[in-house]
């Protein structure tokens, strides 16, 4: 895991709520004491990669009508074949 990638983690742990600009200011004013400031475009790159995975983990995981009548007739067509 990269630098970036640490940070922009520790940022999307948090909750929503309490990032604020007063924390931006305090986040910015970290990252140049420790000489870090230049990673801001990366980690805001980290930051959107996790939440675009969060995303399309929500949508991956949603079952549909469609799928759900799909699994039960192949668990149903296992069956009918099992029995033979």
């Amino acid at each position: 895991m990269t630098t970036a990638a640490a940070y922009a983690k520790a940022i999307y742990d948090l909750d929503k709520a309490k990032f604020s600009k007063e924390y931006f200011a305090n986040l910015k004013n970290a990252l140049e004491s420790r000489g870090h400031r230049k990673l801001l475009p990366a980690i805001l790159s980290e930051y959107e990669k996790l939440e675009l995975a969060a995303e399309r983990s929500k949508t991956r995981s949603a079952i549909t009508p469609e799928s759900e009548r799909n699994r039960q007739l192949l668990e149903l067509y296992r069956r009918l074949v099992s029995n033979n």
